[in-house]
């Protein structure tokens, strides 16, 4: 069990998923980390290059959060277990379709276009051993899709003419 262990994280590591596993994580706990006034006004929508970028619902909050980017940063690192936050920009414009475009996605976790791409059934095997090391049940499925959404991508991007 242990050497499965060892290959789901290489595996992680090797398809760039750990990364991109933490930063999620950090977002979907900003509500938490903010408290919930700040919550219902401030949406944590993306991290690219160790900045997270969070709409709000009017200038008046992002500057208001603006004052308070330190203290904020110091806690989402803390939560995360390793800095993960550079930076944080806050920005009014967007908020209403940032909150519309996250319904959306909770509503559909699918990767456009790559769930018609058939995958091995050995790779489906392997994805579903590798994501059962998970300690959560949602954290195994969230993996066993990746996975497989990667190896869908790399097979599209094969078949691809160059």
């Amino acid at each position: 069990m242990s050497r499965l262990g060892g290959v789901l994280n290489s595996s992680l590591d090797d398809l760039g998923i750990r990364q991109k596993v933490i930063e999620q994580q950090t977002i979907s706990k900003w509500n938490e980390v903010v408290g919930p006034q700040i919550a219902a006004s401030s949406m944590a929508e993306k991290i690219r290059d160790g900045v997270l970028y969070v709409c709000c619902k009017s200038s008046t909050w992002a500057n208001e959060l603006s004052f308070h980017k330190e203290h904020m940063m110091k806690k989402l690192n803390q939560t995360a277990g390793k800095k993960i936050i550079t930076d944080i920009r806050f920005s009014a414009r967007g908020y209403r379709k940032a909150v519309q475009q996250a319904r959306k996605d909770s509503d559909s976790t699918k990767v456009k276009g790559l769930d018609s791409v058939k995958v091995d059934e050995n790779e489906a095997e392997v994805a579903g051993k590798l994501a059962s090391i998970a300690p959560a049940p949602e954290l195994a499925d969230k993996i066993q899709k990746a996975i497989l959404a990667s190896k869908r991508l790399e097979k599209v991007k094969r078949e691809e003419p160059k």
